[in-house]
């Protein structure tokens, strides 16, 4: 089905011209709590949507935490050391998921502690080691944060090193094209992991159970989710404004949550939750007076 307006039409090979700045994306307070114990493994393992036994010390890799509804708790990342696990989302979720976390650990050899004030995290991309003359007491992780190679290094909120960093809004150009959504903005509580493209890189197809998993299962094998988080881009130059998705003749589709320019693009892109049927790449919406074309989900 293609909504029939002239569309502004932009090439989803653009969004490869977009590319991460040259300094650290450093996003200031994050919620970081760290496992251990010899059960922790196997205990987070029923816990998130990743395969946390696959995962090598040195590593990090994104995850979520689904309700039993199969609905998202938390987008997060999981790193691991020699003795431990350390799990990383949004500052907002501090307490919710520290909560839901302790609540599971009955007998398990499991301890949870709350390091968020200990820790200031800069991604690095592109590096596979900490620069050398990083604090030695700093911890890192090669992740691909931004689906591309990069390193998080956790720096010592008692060190006064930091790394060059690029202010956050150069950044957002690059999450959105690459589809990654931003906790309370693009995803929340109402949001299906599949809905916003966590399959292709935060959810495990082949590990054992995790709370949700049954939800998200049956919806890769039988069923399917009734919206898609997309990846919308415009050559429009004119000043945009975000707002609900419309087909031409005014009906409502969906609605944008991010947007960004780039100096590499000649227009702008977004993100939004649009609805299954119209979310077919190469489909166009009208938003706040601009049509956009659908790139690619999330």
């Amino acid at each position: 089905m293609f909504i029939s307006h002239p569309p502004t039409l932009m090439n989803p090979n653009l969004l490869q011209k977009i590319k991460s700045p040259s300094s650290s994306w450093m996003p200031g307070h994050r919620t970081l709590l760290r496992l251990t114990g010899a059960d922790r493994v196997r205990f987070l393992n029923g816990q998130v949507t990743q395969d946390v036994k696959k995962l090598p010390a040195g590593h990090a890799v994104r995850s979520a935490i689904t309700s039993s509804k199969g609905r998202l708790e938390a987008d997060l990342h999981i790193a691991a050391t020699p003795d431990s696990l350390l799990i990383e989302t949004d500052f907002s979720l501090c307490e919710s998921i520290r909560s839901r976390i302790e609540k599971f650990i009955v007998a398990d050899d499991v301890t949870l502690e709350d390091i968020s004030s200990s820790y200031t995290l800069a991604h690095l991309p592109t590096l596979a080691c900490p620069p050398p003359d990083a604090p030695t007491d700093s911890l890192h992780f090669l992740c691909p944060r931004f689906r591309e190679p990069g390193l998080d290094l956790w720096l010592p909120s008692t060190s006064t090193w930091k790394p060059t960093s690029s202010p956050l809004p150069d950044w957002e150009p690059l999450r959105i094209a690459r589809g990654i959504p931003l906790w309370g903005i693009d995803v929340g509580p109402d949001t299906l992991p599949p809905e916003a493209g966590f399959e292709s890189d935060a959810i495990s197809s082949t590990k054992g159970c995790y709370i949700g998993q049954e939800v998200i299962s049956r919806l890769r094998s039988v069923g399917h989710v009734n919206r898609h988080l997309c990846v919308l881009g415009t050559n429009d130059t004119a000043p945009k404004r975000m707002g609900e998705c419309t087909t031409s003749d005014g009906l409502v589709v969906g609605k944008m949550s991010s947007l960004a320019s780039d100096v590499n693009l000649p227009g702008s892109v977004a993100l939004a939750m649009i609805k299954r049927e119209y979310a077919i790449v190469g489909n166009s919406v009208l938003a706040e007076g601009t049509s956009w074309t659908i790139l690619r989900h999330a």
